[in-house]
């Protein structure tokens, strides 16, 4: 039987193929750790030869694909047919009401995969929009054969319990989270996470693909517009359903359960494979509710999973999806005399920011977290102090759980925000402004390639910190140095400060050999103070070595916010990365669609307005979070913005007998451009009240977006567009424009309102009637008719 006229099949072994691939690793993890046990019990022993057996049948299901097709694909013939048969006997009004509910589903499943992987691997953080992307394939390919094969939905369930499974044995069995990064002459060319993430990849694809199909299907119970109206619904509902679980904190068992109780109550329930959809939701659900590790508290905030142990003093540590982030100490006054060297240590440096400013008046601290830093201030006499803390999961954390409750005090004021929307709307100067050891493990959204600190170490950044300095007021930046360009970038940040003179940058090691403080005071320079006693203790001053000159076009700006990276450059490890992405990407569609029919040129403007779109939303999302904080709900108002400007251009297009797309392209050529203008003068030109200049901000971020829209609208309303072959091309679009938006890591973020230019245009020359839009609508508009 040929593939592409079967992709169900086809589905279930590059599934089978990725899930035995990643079995087989875990397989190996578990004889590394097997023989590096220095004692073992028969118990121990046992269970690690069952370990180690999943290996060898993993790869014979690997190599011997034969062995499972035929008694597979006769399963999945079944589920096709039952469901084919069942789809037909419902109504086209329940058709219809189903579209909102499987459109939710959809996104609903892309934003729970993409928080849940990132919550038990960092590395799907520094790689977050690669399961995005992945969903965009799967449901993109599942909407392009969505007419012409049958649509199987009761495969979702077993495939993503299984999926659960395997990630979760890698997680937290056989130390599978530490060793996969860290498996001898494998760790160096970084082959285990490139097999995580294209395996990962390969199998989210999978997991949406049913969905996708479903989702085309149900398109054509209704006419195109009002099909798109509906489906664009249903995706601000499932937005809506994870900012809620967000909200509140919930675990991914409450994310998973409502996707799963969506597809079991909404699209099994007469499907005779219900069953088997049950048994995978109840397995799904257990493994995720399964103490994995009882004595860890674990709390899923809107950023990320924070899991709360116990050093062994019994003060609380945290940890941010399996690593180490921070410690609580307890340093109170009737302490003092009672610590070790390595406490009186850690005092010192907590403390050091104090012997520039004796006794300030009013402190800010950066990144309070779990407390350290702000019951340090109130120890050296502090008279208020600002913590800002942009997680409220981790303040939670402190005001519960640090010994001296330093949150309690009345002299501090909590405020859960982001650093740069917390100085630019400040009305406060401070005698010191104190950055903690920052180092965010997570992203500032799934579009982007950003974490959630990126803007706070930009040259504007720190700049609008420094403005808010009393005369004579000090900074200090604390950082844990990965490589000493980041050092390099800060010390001429501060350097350039009007006024501020040489910072000085000490080593202060604390929890790394490299942690540096760099200090700066506004208007005068800054000497290290008894220097000889803080040699005694370790302290090492460097103010020299980072003095030395640093490339300008390295320095980390508003519109290049990339502070990590050395460099503006092409990332060897994030190109490899997106050469598997796209390699994975071909033979998937090869695959699963088959290409036997040729490229239609009609639907390709839907591709490029998938692509354009993609980057003008990440630049909507990542610059609205600049504006108005990088918090999480900001970022989810954001993605709400976006689709309701969509609906909206839907809603005028529906209502509307005028051709409208020749006009919109106009609109949205012209927005680009006035965006592009306004990127790279960094809103020189913008004028009045900083509400006003807000506002203006939010309208020339989001108004591409409703001409595209008009112009997506437009070209579905046309009655020889197939609306779920329209969306496949817009979906594959989406993640090529995904591809695309790492060209922000080299040219910045203003860059990509170019390339968006580019496929707008390209979208403009491949549209049937771009040629004739016509000078006709052009004089309808000058006469006002």
């Amino acid at each position: 039987m040929n593939i592409a006229q079967n992709p169900n099949r086809s589905l279930i072994r590059i599934f089978c193929l990725s899930l035995s691939g990643l079995l087989f690793v875990y397989s190996t993890i578990a004889v590394y750790g097997l023989f590096a046990l220095e004692t073992i019990n028969a118990a121990e022993l046992a269970v690690g030869l069952l370990r180690i057996a999943l290996g060898p049948l993993a790869l014979v299901a690997f190599l011997r694909w034969g062995w499972l097709a035929d008694p597979l694909e006769r399963q999945v013939s079944l589920m096709g047919a039952c469901f084919e048969a069942d789809y037909a006997e419902l109504s086209t009004k329940t058709k219809t009401r189903s579209i909102v509910l499987v459109t939710m589903l959809s996104l609903l499943l892309e934003l729970v995969l993409i928080r849940w992987l990132a919550s038990m691997f960092p590395v799907y953080s520094f790689y977050k929009n690669f399961t995005m992307l992945a969903c965009f394939l799967g449901l993109g390919a599942g909407y392009a054969v969505a007419e012409r094969q049958p649509c199987a939905p009761a495969l979702v369930l077993p495939m993503l319990a299984l999926f659960v499974g395997v990630i979760t044995l890698l997680r937290y069995d056989t130390g599978a989270a530490y060793l996969i990064f860290s498996i001898g002459w494998l760790s160096t060319f970084d082959l285990p996470v490139y097999f995580l993430l294209g395996a990962s990849f390969v199998i989210c694809a999978c997991i949406c693909y049913p969905v996708g199909q479903l989702c085309g299907k149900l398109l054509h119970s209704s006419d195109s517009l009002n099909a798109y109206s509906l489906n664009l619904g249903g995706s601000i509902l499932g937005v809506i359903a994870l900012f809620v679980m967000s909200l509140y904190w919930l675990p991914p068992a409450i994310w998973f359960a409502v996707t799963g109780g969506i597809m079991l109550l909404f699209v099994l329930s007469r499907d005779d494979f219900l069953p088997i959809g049950i048994a995978s939701f109840c397995v799904l659900l257990a493994v995720l509710a399964w103490p994995v590790q009882p004595e860890t508290q674990r709390i899923y905030s809107p950023y990320q999973l924070l899991e709360r142990t116990a050093k062994p003093d019994g003060l609380m540590q945290i940890l941010s999806g399996g690593s180490y982030y921070q410690k609580v100490y307890n340093f109170a006054d009737n302490k003092r005399g009672q610590e070790s060297d390595a406490d009186r240590y850690v005092r010192a440096y907590y403390e050091f920011p104090y012997n520039f400013k004796k006794t300030p008046e009013r402190v800010a601290i950066v990144g309070s977290g779990s407390g350290n830093d702000v019951a340090t201030a109130l120890r050296m006499g502090a008279a208020h102090v600002d913590a800002i803390e942009i997680d409220p999961a981790i303040a939670f954390l402190g005001t519960r759980y640090h010994p001296e409750r330093p949150y309690d005090d009345p002299r501090v004021t909590l405020s859960i925000n982001d650093a740069r929307n917390f100085f630019r709307t400040a009305n406060q100067q401070y005698d010191l402004i104190v950055y903690g050891v920052l180092d965010s493990h997570t992203a500032l959204s799934h579009a982007s390639n950003l974490r959630v600190d990126s803007y706070v170490y930009t040259r504007e950044g720190i700049a609008e910190a420094y403005r808010l300095l009393k005369p004579g007021g000090v900074l200090s930046i604390s950082f844990t140095l990965i490589n000493d360009a980041l050092g390099f970038k800060l010390s001429k940040i501060l350097r350039d400060l009007p006024g501020a003179g040489k910072p000085l940058a000490v080593r202060v090691l604390y929890d790394f050999s490299r942690t540096t403080a760099f200090i700066a005071r506004k208007g005068q320079a800054v000497t290290m103070p008894d220097a000889n006693a803080f040699a005694s203790i370790g302290f090492t001053d460097v103010s020299d070595y980072f003095a030395q000159p640093y490339p300008e076009s390295a320095i980390p700006t508003d519109d290049w916010p990339f502070f990590y990276m050395v460099e503006r450059a092409y990332p060897v490890t994030y190109m490899i990365a997106l050469g598997m992405v796209l390699l994975l990407s071909y033979f998937f569609v090869r695959k699963t669609i088959g290409f036997s029919d040729p490229i239609d040129r009609n639907y390709l403007p839907f591709f490029f307005l998938g692509s354009g779109f993609m980057l003008v939303e990440t630049k909507a999302i990542t610059e609205l979070g600049l504006h108005l904080g990088g918090t999480w709900f900001v970022i989810a108002a954001a993605i709400l913005l976006v689709l309701v400007m969509a609906f909206l251009a839907n809603l005028i297009v529906t209502r509307s007998a005028r051709k409208l797309a020749g006009p919109a392209y106009f609109g949205l050529f012209a927005s680009l451009l006035v965006g592009y203008g306004l990127a790279i003068s960094q809103g020189q030109w913008m004028f009045g009240p900083p509400l006003m200049q807000l506002a203006l901000s939010c309208f020339v971020l989001t108004i591409p977006l409703f001409f595209a829209g008009i112009i997506f609208s437009s070209l579905i309303a046309e009655a020889k567009i197939n609306i779920s072959t329209a969306f496949a091309y817009n979906l594959m679009g989406a993640l090529f424009g995904g591809v695309m938006e790492y060209n922000s890591m080299y040219f910045g973020f203003a860059f990509l309102y170019l390339l968006a230019l580019g496929f707008y245009s390209l979208a403009w020359a491949f549209s049937r009637k771009s040629w004739e839009f016509s000078w006709k609508s052009m004089s309808l508009i000058r006469t006002g008719q």
